[in-house]
């Protein structure tokens, strides 16, 4: 694996440099899910976070990619599992293995989806998505098979942007091996730990079968907006 800036060319012929910085605006929640589904759905060095005494979490994101290297701009709809690598029943013993574990992430474009599987690992797809956002709401709808399966909208309200400067972790599967990917987050985000605003509709397809087999439930412990986000992706590490 590659351990500092290296050009890396896909099997679309795009070629990328990694690190990797990407411009982004984006939206989405955090649901409540119950434990047993997302304890199943984890690899076993990976623990669900805790949120209470049978649940865990559940963040669904929808992102629109506006500069990502050499490839054409494209969107995604990520759904990601908080975890711990180092921690005890869910709850973290350290905070350098707190982070995200990658379930799916369908996106827009075949470059889109090889970037992300052959670099990193993710587990993407190819599906239509369609976005729509104001710096104070944002919603995304992602179809399968030409119908509306799964439908996410947000908004936070009159909040205060604040700048987030962050680092965050994506752990994935990459040649059957675990891996993290340390991602440096810079963006102007409205934030509310609150559900007032938030929607998720889902349908019979597979992307919302996705979310019933993890457990999502209507409740919400934060939601976000970002107008202007920017994110470095770094090589992947092996987690021993």
């Amino acid at each position: 694996m590659a351990t500092g800036p290296a050009p890396r060319q896909l099997s679309t012929g795009h070629e990328v440099t990694v690190p990797l910085t990407c411009r982004a605006r984006l939206g989405g929640a955090v649901f409540a899910a119950d434990w047993a589904p997302l304890r199943a759905a984890l690899p076993a060095d990976l623990t669900p976070l805790r949120f209470g005494a049978r649940r865990g979490a559940v963040t669904v994101v929808g992102i629109d990619y506006r500069a990502v290297g050499s490839l054409e701009p494209y969107r995604e709809f990520a759904v990601v599992v908080p975890v711990t690598a180092a921690g005890v029943a869910g709850m973290p013993t350290s905070l350098d293995g707190i982070g995200g574990y990658v379930v799916d992430l369908p996106v827009t474009t075949a470059p889109a989806r090889a970037l992300g599987d052959e670099l990193w690992g993710f587990p993407k797809s190819v599906a239509d998505i369609a976005l729509d956002g104001t710096p104070d709401s944002f919603s995304v709808s992602l179809f399968d098979a030409g119908n509306r399966d799964v439908e996410l909208s947000v908004a936070p309200g009159p909040t205060r942007a604040r700048r987030v400067r962050q680092r965050l972790t994506a752990f994935s599967h990459l040649d059957d091996r675990l891996v993290r990917t340390p991602v440096d987050l810079d963006a102007e985000a409205r934030v509310a730990t609150t559900g007032d605003g938030v929607s998720l509709a889902r349908g019979h397809g597979r992307y919302a079968a996705v979310l019933r087999d993890l457990g999502v439930r209507p409740r919400v412990y934060a939601q976000f907006v970002a107008s202007h986000a920017e994110a470095t992706l770094h090589p992947p590490e092996r987690v021993d």
